[in-house]
Order: C-alpha cells, then sequence, then structure tokens
C-alpha cells in the first residue's frame, strides 16, 4: 500500500471512529420526516384502486436501524409509516387512490395488490469515508389478485444523498434516513413512469 492510500485508509479509520464514538445514536420518528423528491406527473393518474399489502411481523412499528459494525444501536420508530404515510403518498403520484393493508385476507378479490416486503432501513459510511448517509432496502411487486403473473416488480438497495456526521456525544441520523427514502421513492417512481405502469395497471376490458 502506497503513502497515500494508508493515509487515506487511516483518515477513513479515524473518521468511523469519531462517529461510533458517539454516545448514542438519537432514535428517528418515521412519520415526521417529510420526503422531498421531484414527483412524475402523469397525463392522468390511473383510477383503478391500488392495495398495498405489508407484513407487521417483517416491518414492525420499532424498527432497529442497520449500522456499521462498532456503531451504537439506534431505532427507527413508527416505521409503518414507511409505507402507509411514504410510500402511500409517492403512489399517489400515479395512482388516485391507495389503500393499505396488513393482512392479505382483507383485499378484495380482483383488486389491484401492491406487495411490499421490508429487508432493512440504516444508516452507512458515504463513499469518501468521512460522512454517513442513509440506506433503505424494499421490495414492491404488482398483481392482479386473481392473476398469479405481476404486473410489475421494484426491488433495491437505496443509498441516500443526504450526508451527515455526529456532534460531540450524539448523532442524528434523521436527515440521512430522509434522504434514503426520498432517493428510493424517486427511483421506484422514475422507474414506475418509465415502464408504463398506470397504463398497464388498467383493469382488463370486458367483450
Amino acid at each position: 500500500m502506497g503513502l497515500f492510500a494508508l493515509r487515506s485508509a487511516l483518515l477513513t479509520l479515524a473518521i468511523g471512529i469519531q462517529l461510533a464514538g458517539c454516545v448514542r445514536i438519537k432514535d428517528v420518528q418515521a412519520p415526521a420526516l417529510a420526503p422531498r423528491y421531484v414527483r412524475p406527473a402523469p397525463g392522468a393518474r390511473s383510477a383503478e384502486p391500488l392495495v398495498l399489502v405489508y407484513d407487521p411481523r417483517e416491518l414492525p412499528d420499532v424498527v432497529l436501524l442497520a449500522v456499521p459494525d462498532g456503531f451504537p444501536p439506534g431505532k427507527l420508530l413508527g416505521a409503518r409509516s414507511l409505507v402507509t404515510e411514504h410510500l402511500r403518498g409517492g403512489l399517489e403520484s400515479l395512482f388516485e387512490r391507495v389503500d393499505v393493508v396488513d393482512d392479505p385476507g382483507k383485499v378484495a378479490a380482483g383488486a389491484l395488490v401492491g406487495t411490499v416486503r421490508f429487508v432493512e432501513i440504516g444508516i452507512a459510511m458515504a463513499p469518501g469515508g468521512k460522512t454517513a448517509v442513509g440506506t433503505l432496502e424494499w421490495s414492491l411487486t404488482l398483481h392482479r389478485g386473481d392473476q398469479p403473473q405481476p404486473l410489475y416488480s421494484w426491488g433495491e438497495r437505496t443509498v441516500g444523498t443526504r450526508e451527515g456526521a455526529g456532534s460531540f456525544g450524539s448523532f442524528d441520523p434523521a436527515p440521512e434516513i430522509q434522504g434514503a427514502i426520498e432517493a428510493s421513492l424517486r427511483a421506484l417512481l422514475k422507474d414506475m413512469e418509465a415502464k408504463g405502469v398506470v397504463a398497464s395497471a388498467a383493469p382488463p376490458t370486458t367483450p
């Protein structure tokens, strides 16, 4: 390893230790976040109601943040608002009506269903190693209740664009978590618009 590379690695390690050495990571209130991102503006939103379904066991209302090794733990409180508020609000850019349920049995036969699978949300070191960023991994699959073949499927681990560092004694990851939600919803809606989801979600016509 060259001298420059060694210095860079030591600097990254030192910054990581500084962040990890914070006394605590503040808990984040998910409902209080206000993601800001450019939303698609289709000529017309789908009049077909969309029902989002999530598993409350997979997405409890209190979620431990995924953090790098050595970091103190943190929590996302009101985590189900990721689906009930933030995802729902984003999808209302494309659908006139979006409902959310926590049990597939509550969905009417033949309805347009969006199945949400939550994996994790947390913070990670930014590529430069000097600051922290938020991350969010989840997926969305659209299908009609009486058809096994999905109409649309998307999923990824998104890294947010908001960066921050801890102050003495604490680290508040709320801006970074909000940045991850913003980046994830921006990517999802852009992909849905590019793939013509509004048109493909239209109910089948009867002869």
